[in-house]
């Protein structure tokens, strides 16, 4: 598995500024410094040495749902070969990840306000990755991916627990999606188990997307499942 714990202490700042925050804008649940320098530094790092290892190349990335900016500005502070764009709809989780770029010395990395359907709408094909870490259902967030991606692109999805329904609907709706399911890396953190999932984009979709503004959350692509 990566090594990672060598490279929390630069990221204490970081956290330190966010639990500060935290205090005024509801931006985490999470409220000790150990716990946020886990399951928020550490996972994100996880995933950044992830996509250094298998996904070197891409040069786009964009995190659907990036909340307080994890894994997003770790993944930008690790990955300096990629542009991300941290996209969130509430507009509070934006304005301090807006404020954190500066602290962290990032030039790689956006954050703007936006649901994922609407923003796909202007920048069609146009990702190499999608990341996304507990935001919604596989099959839903294949559906908000699709339209980002370009065609070779990926979809990186943070789970925890056991998803095996969850993972077998996704299976069904990929082909409908345009994707094949690629691969899982399994992993631990504080005795969870976690897994990032990763589907490439290999056709365009079979349906017309994105589709308007709720309709995947509440109404998903099922496939034959």
């Amino acid at each position: 598995m990566f090594h990672v714990k060598h490279r929390l202490p630069p990221y204490e700042t970081l956290v330190d500024y966010l639990l500060e925050r935290n205090h005024r804008v509801n931006l985490t649940a999470i409220r000790s410094k150990d716990d946020a320098m886990i399951k928020h530094v550490e996972d994100s790092l996880i995933l950044s040495d992830y996509i250094n290892l298998a996904h070197s190349r891409a040069r786009l990335a964009i995190e659907i749902g990036t909340g307080a900016g994890f894994p997003g500005l770790v993944v930008a502070k690790e990955c300096p070969q990629l542009n991300i764009t941290l996209l969130d709809s509430v507009e509070k989780k934006v304005r301090f990840v807006r404020d954190a770029i500066p602290l962290m010395a990032l030039t790689n990395v956006i954050a703007v306000t936006d649901r994922a359907e609407s923003f796909a709408s202007t920048h069609l094909n146009s990702f190499d990755i999608v990341i996304a870490r507990s935001v919604a259902r596989l099959n839903v967030l294949l559906e908000y991916a699709s339209p980002l991606l370009k065609i070779g692109g990926v979809l990186l999805a943070m789970k925890m627990a056991d998803i095996t329904e969850e993972l077998a609907v996704a299976k069904a709706a990929a082909p409908i999606l345009g994707f094949d399911f690629s691969s899982s890396l399994p992993y631990a953190l504080l005795n969870q188990s976690r897994t990032i999932f990763c589907f490439k984009k290999t056709t365009a979709s079979s349906i017309s997307l994105p589709r308007h503004i709720g309709i995947a959350a509440h109404n998903p692509e099922r496939g034959r499942f």
